[in-house]
């Protein structure tokens, strides 16, 4: 038996007893080969009911957005973290002095990382079953004003 083989090999029945004369025959059991389970990681696809596809991915693109958000709110926070404790370390009530500049430069930080966010939104809502409902909701509503016409 090779290495490969004898690694393979579960057990080995047969009788190695040299008093028998006979011809016994070794009879080898392998192990079953297990079965490797699907990949569910990020790179699979979601699966989603009929009618409730759209909702649930325009949910997944706002929390995308709001992660953004709670991120960009942190660096704010920790900007002005920074710059209050600078302008403590330099001048007397420097941190109560500076407060509006701290403020400011904590607000662009701010506005620099949420800048893209309307971008995102629209994006988000800019899909195929959304705009189709939206032509929808239009239909209807040009169908009742027809009604108030004067």
């Amino acid at each position: 038996m090779t290495e490969d083989e004898n690694k393979s090999v579960h057990s080995i029945y047969g009788s190695r007893n040299e008093e028998q004369a006979g011809v016994q025959p070794v009879v080898l059991k392998y192990k079953k080969r297990k079965q490797q389970k699907k990949d569910t990681g990020d790179d699979a696809k979601a699966k989603y009911s009929r009618g409730l596809e759209d909702i649930q991915i325009l949910g997944g693109n706002i929390l995308r957005v709001a992660q953004t958000t709670s991120k960009a709110v942190s660096k704010a926070i920790d900007t002005y973290e920074r710059e209050r404790k600078r302008s403590s370390k330099e001048k007397t009530d420097g941190a109560y002095e500076d407060f509006v500049y701290n403020s400011a430069k904590a607000a662009s930080d701010f506005m620099k990382e949420t800048s893209g966010l309307p971008l995102d939104l629209a994006e988000a809502m800019n899909t195929k079953s959304y705009r189709k409902r939206v032509r929808r909701g239009l239909r209807r509503s040009s169908r009742i004003m027809r009604f108030w016409r004067m």
